[in-house]
């Protein structure tokens, strides 16, 4: 190598361009890639006309779209679902999303991840807001749906307020009722799904201070639940 005054001398001018000529080269070549990987959830845009509740919504064409990754109150009489459906209006009602995802459930309904104003992901703001309980979605927005979350009952807010939980101080067992099944059943803090139930008293849901209590009114343990040693 030439040096001058004892130094190495400086890369020469056409080093320069060649190397920042492979950094953008690298660069052109990543962002289809990414490109790639959100459009195989079969991205699609929609005009929202209708809200249905805090999780559902009409689009122009006539599709029923459910948030992907979110589970609203049950509306209207779940604690805080009116508060949940104006808010869900707020954000997507008479706006052009985009619906990622091309999923059914069997009520027929598209489930999306639902973007609005470029790159506000709707269930985010939700969960964030304590508007719903979050999923268990396997990617990279369910793990960041479930630190959202996690955010929202560390602060107490919306379904994780007091307004919903009106519990005592340690009764922390949750009596869940199931509409569809009847089946009443209790969820103990170390059990897999505790932290996705919501109680709401308007539902027959119930806090309990022991399993006893729980047990003499008809509810029965969750198989979610691990077992007793």
């Amino acid at each position: 190598m030439v040096k001058r005054n004892g130094l190495p001398r400086l890369p020469t001018l056409a080093l320069l361009f060649t190397l920042l000529a492979s950094l953008l080269l690298n660069l052109f070549w990543a962002v289809p890639r990414i490109i790639d990987q959100f459009s195989s959830h079969d991205t699609t845009s929609a005009t929202v006309t209708n809200i249905v509740d805090g999780d559902t919504f009409d689009a122009k064409d006539g599709t029923r779209v459910r948030l992907l990754g979110l589970d609203a109150p049950e509306y209207p009489k779940a604690c805080l679902s009116k508060r949940a459906k104006d808010r869900l209006g707020e954000l997507i009602l008479g706006k052009e999303v985009v619906l990622g995802g091309n999923e059914k459930d069997r009520f027929g309904r598209r489930i999306a991840w639902v973007t609005v104003d470029q790159d506000v992901l709707v269930s985010i703001v939700l969960a964030e807001e304590g508007l719903g309980v979050v999923d268990d979605i396997n990617d990279e927005h369910g793990a960041l749906l479930t630190a959202v979350q996690k955010r929202a009952q560390d602060a107490t807010r919306g379904i994780w307020s007091q307004e919903c939980t009106n519990k005592q101080t340690g009764c922390v067992i949750k009596g869940n009722y199931h509409k569809g099944t009847k089946e009443r059943v209790y969820h103990l803090p170390d059990c897999y799904n505790y932290t996705q139930i919501n109680i709401n008293p308007n539902e027959s849901d119930q806090w309990f201070c022991t399993e006893d209590e729980a047990k003499a009114v008809g509810f029965i343990k969750s198989l979610d639940c691990p077992e007793e040693k």
